[in-house]
């Protein structure tokens, strides 16, 4: 039987990932840690330091990427999210973080060191240090170079949420030249390609290109359809929640119920 294991295929991905960055853009000196998928609210990713423990008692820290935002992104910042908890390790390992989420002027040194751009905005002209921080890569600069080489080898995350939560993309390339593709046909594309268009299949949106995951459009219109409706009785003001389009009456009043918008 040769089909792949989902769980392993998806960890050793995300593992020689980490492996590469590590070596060419930190020169081999952060720890490894703890890589998992969270679904957290409103981040593409996170660092938590010593975070985990083994049996031994051997502390270990926690990495994590939100699956929730790949489908909507571009496939280079997937790269990005990885980097930018990766300077948060080394922050915490070699320098001198500040309270918790912030980002200082450490950290954002370090970022544009290894050709990440700090931005509030997540384009040129936003504040380099904050709460919440975004990024975009330098152009022609050290990450860029290297995420399409290992783009090119064929390392980048293969498996995505199929309900996608909606991410503003900040630098998308034009679309006309893309349709979609399977993983297979995907990597025999990414094969017969140079550089800049490489490149720019990297500022492309993933859900544009692998198949089958649904349009954030889609995905926000079944989350409204799941959420609960509330109901009042327009007499007694007594209230339900159920499921959209109920036809309730009240049975103190006999009375139908309206819904609360």
């Amino acid at each position: 039987m040769n089909e792949k294991i989902p769980t392993l295929e998806f960890y050793k991905d995300l593992q020689e990932i980490y492996n590469i960055f590590n070596r060419e853009l930190f020169d081999n000196t952060l720890p490894n840690c703890l890589i998992t998928v969270q679904r957290k609210k409103q981040v593409m990713g996170y660092f938590s330091p010593d975070r985990w423990i083994n049996d031994k008692g051997k502390k270990n820290h926690e990495l994590a990427l939100n699956p929730a935002y790949f489908g909507s992104c571009n496939f280079i910042e997937i790269f990005q999210t990885v980097v930018h908890e990766m300077c948060h390790l080394w922050q915490f390992e070699f320098g001198t973080p500040s309270r918790k989420t912030y980002h200082n002027q450490e950290w954002a040194n370090k970022m544009e060191s290894i050709g990440l751009i700090p931005s509030d905005t997540g384009r040129a002209g936003g504040k380099k240090t904050g709460q919440k921080m975004n990024d975009y890569p330098e152009r022609g600069g050290k990450f860029e170079k290297l995420c399409i080489k290992i783009f090119k080898d064929g390392l980048y995350v293969k498996w995505f949420d199929r309900f996608p939560n909606e991410i503003t993309v900040k630098t998308p390339f034009s679309q006309e030249d893309y349709q979609e593709l399977d993983e297979e046909e995907l990597q025999d594309v990414i094969d017969s390609l140079d550089d800049d268009k490489i490149l720019e299949n990297l500022y492309t949106t993933v859900g544009e290109i692998i198949k089958d995951i649904l349009p954030v459009e889609e995905v926000r219109a079944l989350n409204e359809i799941k959420q609960k409706t509330k109901y009042m009785c327009p007499q007694c003001s007594s209230s339900v929640w159920g499921k959209p389009n109920l036809s309730i009456k009240c049975n103190s009043c006999n009375i139908d119920f309206f819904i609360v918008t």
